[in-house]
């Protein structure tokens, strides 16, 4: 389980802006967008100041934003399950009052608390925008700070009186996605996310153009976290020299809760004994194994091939077409949470969007 003792200190650190159309709520994490080079040439984290000095166009945006900040920025590549429950409380303690929320975050690991926050915030009905940079906002050619702006603009928009989208979310380059339907697909690319599964939510050109039917309705407030995480989780995925040793070392973690299978194709796998008998045995003692597929896009279905179905069989149930970072994100809130039987049950329902196929 996450321990308290892991916590970082968040702090809030004025407002800046007109007061003309509404409040804004800035959370800055970390990440390529606030970083800049030491002396030495390598990229560190500057501090909130430092970097609202960089973006005087905050300044001029006609709303209030409301700016908090980690105590210590800190690189995406160091996230652990605990600071996304400081994220969430974070949200949960200073979003009251405003019409949205902009998260400047490191990209190699914003899909997984973008999917993350999905499954822990509950009562959102207002928007959730998780958004950064390929280069830092230090650089001449920074892709930041249209990334900051036009999270900004979906992180306020309303229509009919209602915020337009109010789910957690990622925007990145021209596209706004549902978080948790995300993954890192380019390290160099300024659009450096997909949601293989499911179409953009927007689209940014000369205007925003919204998809409002994909757009999930806004939940009941307030806005809460309900639980936490269960941290007992492993993963595995699997390639040809794949052998009994490495199961076996993964499935004798010390209390394992839950474990996520990275298999070929639709959900195929080894047919050799050791493999299925050893899945059989950790689901029968109460591992949560869930099966997700190693391609791109796609569906993991039962059934659609021998080995697929052997697997099922020990146990295991299908991702569908969750993202791997969904998948792992979902089975640790529901861990913390529910029994062993109602996990495997929730898994294969749709919860907050990341689920396209049920």
């Amino acid at each position: 389980m996450t321990t308290p003792s892991q916590s970082v200190r968040v702090e809030a650190l004025g407002t800046v802006g007109l007061s003309t159309a509404g409040r804004l709520l800035l959370l800055y994490t970390g990440g390529t967008i606030g970083m800049t080079e030491d002396e030495d040439g390598r990229l560190v984290p500057l501090d909130l100041s430092r970097l609202v000095s960089h973006l005087p166009i905050i300044n001029r945006l006609p709303v209030s934003v409301t700016l908090t900040a980690f105590a210590d920025p800190i690189d995406s590549a160091a996230i652990q399950p605990q600071h996304w429950l400081d994220i969430a409380d974070a949200i949960v303690e200073h979003a009251p009052g405003h019409a949205g929320v902009v998260v400047l975050h490191g990209t190699d690991t914003m899909a997984y608390t973008a999917a993350a926050l999905s499954f822990l915030l509950e009562g959102l009905d207002i928007p959730i925008v998780l958004t950064g940079a390929q280069r830092p906002i230090t650089a001449i050619r920074s892709d930041g700070r249209e990334n900051l702006v036009t999270a900004a603009a979906i992180a306020l928009a309303q229509f009919e009186g209602t915020a337009t989208v109010p789910e957690v979310t990622i925007f990145f380059d021209d596209v706004l996605l549902r978080g948790n339907c995300t993954s890192k697909v380019h390290a160099d690319s300024y659009r450096g996310f997909a949601s293989p599964n499911m179409g953009p939510l927007a689209t940014a050109g000369v205007s925003i153009e919204y998809d409002r039917g994909a757009i999930r309705p806004p939940g009941q407030p307030p806005l809460r976290r309900s639980g936490g995480l269960c941290t007992d989780v492993a993963t595995l995925r699997l390639h040809p020299a794949l052998d009994e040793a490495d199961l076996t070392a993964t499935l004798s973690r010390p209390g394992l809760r839950g474990l996520v299978i990275e298999a070929y194709g639709a959900g195929n796998g080894p047919n050799s004994g050791w493999f299925l008998d050893g899945l059989t045995a950790a689901s029968e003692r109460g591992v949560v194994v869930v099966v997700t597929t190693q391609c791109g896009a796609g569906s993991v279905r039962g059934g659609a091939y021998a080995t697929g179905a052997a697997l099922l069989d020990t146990g295991a149930v299908p991702a569908l077409d969750m993202t791997f970072e969904a998948s792992i994100t979902k089975l640790m809130v529901l861990l913390d949470r529910y029994s062993v039987d109602e996990v495997r049950l929730l898994m294969q329902q749709d919860l907050a969007g990341e689920l396209t196929t049920v």
